[in-house]
């Protein structure tokens, strides 16, 4: 899956991203350290927010439970 923001694209294929700024590699690695490091690079942007929007959701319910059930011992 390609994603581009502005001068930044994002390639995500195989659990595997790679993170491009005008046309320079800023990143390669797995794909939800590279989800998070184009956020960074874009000052957590909006639009690349709601591109991740799904993945996002998810990683916070999870943190959400753990910690709940961290509470709970």
């Amino acid at each position: 899956m390609r994603y581009v923001y502005k001068n930044f694209v994002y390639n995500n294929q195989d659990n595997k991203g790679i993170l491009y700024k005008d046309n320079k590699i800023l990143f390669m690695g797995n794909s939800w350290s590279g989800i998070l490091e184009f956020l960074r690079a874009t000052d957590n942007a909006p639009e690349v927010r709601e591109m991740f929007k799904a993945q996002l959701e998810q990683r916070e319910q999870i943190k959400f439970k753990q910690h709940q059930r961290d509470i709970e011992k």
